[in-house]
């Protein structure tokens, strides 16, 4: 039961944040399978890629990991690539926020 909860909740942090980002750059699939489908896109491609590129350092993994996920945003929730960059942006943000206030939450428990 646990499992089921902490996958949720897993799955809410992830997947949440891009929904809302999406809906505010006006994306047209914003529903929660478009947006789960997106960013699993987003991960096979990002290790596509990776596997390509031999030594690639955290900040460089990055710059290459916002324009990777603009091209799974962009073809799968039906947006521009460079309101796609954005949405990656904002997504990443939301989350980062997320997961300080979720972690400062369980750390008060």
């Amino acid at each position: 039961m646990e499992f089921i909860i902490l996958l949720i909740i897993i799955l809410a942090v992830l997947v949440l944040p891009l929904k809302m980002a999406a809906a505010m750059m006006g994306a047209r699939n914003t529903g929660a399978f478009y947006c789960l489908f997106a960013l699993l896109l987003a991960v096979f491609i990002q290790r596509i890629v990776g596997s390509m590129i031999p030594g690639v350092t955290e900040e460089w993994g990055l710059l290459i990991a916002i324009p990777l996920a603009a091209i799974a945003y962009m073809l799968v929730l039906g947006t521009g690539f460079l309101k796609a960059i954005v949405i990656a942006l904002v997504q990443g943000l939301i989350t980062i926020g997320a997961v300080l206030l979720l972690g400062g939450y369980f750390a008060s428990i």
